[in-house]
Order: structure tokens, then C-alpha cells, then sequence
């Protein structure tokens, strides 16, 4: 009879480590779980992304155009989806640069410094922005506000994630190494050097000698952003394996029980 106890407590334990994997499974911090959030703060999203810095006779010659102007508005920030809302997938399926959140920047053009266009504005997209309950952010893309004055050496978008989205619009040119803050005292900035107007503008004005290795550059850019890029968004994985070690415990348990079950009642 003791034996038949000490079985029955070890198998009520195996029962409980088989109730406390089911529970693992099912926890709504794990991979079968949609991009949703019931908490009242938004779930962060950074971004880390590893490039090239391009000289200034780098940063003319893989653009597609150059301007100066004033930032008129920054439009409502989308998902990179056909409605712009929240991707519906698995939080394990969730990888950029497939998923992104991106904003639209509105340039009013003051001047065309490479590439004139007839038209007065144009729009600039960066990688970034809050939706709903996810907000986006990188350490590569630069930040714009309403009102200020910049130049820009800006690309067309060639991501097959985002290019078809939209209206027609650029990309900056070696991410926040592309866009200068404009002063009125002649300065030109950004996050990480200082120059000024004059500087940027003989760098433009001169010869471009290097365009032939424009496409090839660009290419290595893109290429660089997307393997130096990675989401701080991690997922709780439980080891599907345990399940079994743990069933098996549980029928070998069994087995046992009933054995010693009838070694008792031959015996008596």
C-alpha cells in the first residue's frame, strides 16, 4: 500500500508539470500570438541599422536629385499593408524590412540643386512612426519637423516593400547623413557633423566624375540596411520537445502504478 501511495503522489506531480507545460504553451507572450497589445503603452520597436558613410562628393554622386526646402508637413505614419493598419501574422513571422512602419515627409522645394523637376514639392519617406499600439523607430533614418529648412540628397525608393505604396516619393540618400538643417546664419547640420552651406554647395557644384558607380553603390546601401538591421521585438519560445519527455513521464508513471497494483494484489 505505501508503494501504491508513493507512485500515486509521483504521479500526481508528473500530472502537474504536464499542466504547467500546457500553460507555457498557451501563454499570450508567445509565438501564436498576432501583433495585438491590451496594454495602455504602445509596444516599442527599434531598429538598429549598420551603413556606409558617404563624403559629400559620395552623397551627389548616388543621388537621384538634390534639393533645398522647407519641411510642410508630416503625414499620418502607415504600415508598409495594402490599407496601411497593423499586419495580420504571427509575431514570429514579424521581420523587417518586410514589416515596416514608414512616414511621409512634404517638401516644399525652394531650389533644385541636381535633377530640376517643374514640380513645388515632393515627398520624402523615412522608415518610423506610431500606429495604433506600435511605434517604430530606427538609429539610421532622420527626423524631420514642420517648418524647417533643409537640403537633401535624396534617392527614389527602390524597396520592394515600400516603393509601390503610395504616392511617388524619395528616399534620403545614406539615411540622417543625407539631410542638412538649414540656419539663417549659413550653417549646415547633422546629428554627427558640422558644416556649412557653402561647403555643401562647391561639393555639389563640381564635376561628378564617379557616376558609373552609382548603381553598384546603391546597391551595397540597400544591401547593408537590410543585413545590419535587427527588431528588439523577441518572442518567448517553449521547447515543443518537453511535451513529450513530459507525456512520457506521465504514461511511464502509469505503467508503473498499474504494476505495482498488481504486484500487490497477487501478494495478497
Amino acid at each position: 500500500m505505501r508503494k501504491i501511495i508513493k507512485y500515486g503522489i509521483f504521479l500526481v506531480w508528473v500530472l502537474s508539470l504536464l499542466t504547467l507545460n500546457a500553460l507555457a504553451l498557451s501563454d499570450p507572450s508567445n509565438d501564436n500570438l498576432k501583433l495585438e497589445n491590451n496594454n495602455s503603452e504602445s509596444i516599442g520597436i527599434d531598429i538598429c541599422i549598420d551603413f556606409i558613410w558617404y563624403t559629400h562628393e559620395e552623397l551627389r554622386d548616388h543621388s537621384d536629385t538634390i534639393v533645398i526646402g522647407t519641411v510642410k508637413e508630416i503625414l499620418t505614419p502607415r504600415w508598409n499593408t495594402a490599407d496601411g493598419k497593423q499586419p495580420h501574422k504571427l509575431l514570429s513571422k514579424f521581420e523587417y524590412p518586410d514589416d515596416v512602419i514608414y512616414t511621409d515627409i512634404v517638401i516644399s522645394v525652394d531650389e533644385y540643386l541636381k535633377n530640376p523637376s517643374p514640380s513645388g514639392e515632393l515627398i520624402v519617406r523615412v522608415t518610423g512612426g506610431t500606429v495604433g499600439d506600435f511605434s517604430m523607430a530606427t538609429d539610421a533614418d532622420p527626423s524631420f519637423n514642420t517648418g524647417e529648412k533643409v537640403l537633401l540628397f535624396l534617392r527614389i525608393d527602390t524597396n520592394p516593400n515600400t516603393k509601390d505604396i503610395g504616392p511617388e516619393h524619395f528616399i534620403v540618400t545614406d539615411f540622417y547623413r543625407g539631410k542638412y538643417t538649414l540656419t539663417e546664419d549659413g550653417k549646415a547640420t547633422t546629428p554627427d557633423e558640422h558644416t556649412t552651406l557653402d561647403v555643401l554647395l562647391s561639393s555639389i557644384n563640381q564635376t561628378n566624375n564617379n557616376t558609373s558607380d552609382t548603381e553598384v553603390s546603391d546597391n551595397k546601401e540597400t544591401a547593408d540596411k537590410q543585413e545590419g538591421s535587427g527588431s528588439t521585438i523577441q518572442s518567448k519560445r517553449i521547447p515543443f520537445i518537453s511535451f513529450f519527455w513530459t507525456l512520457g513521464a506521465v504514461l511511464g508513471a502509469v505503467l508503473i502504478v498499474r504494476h505495482s497494483v498488481r504486484h500487490s494484489v497477487r501478494h495478497r
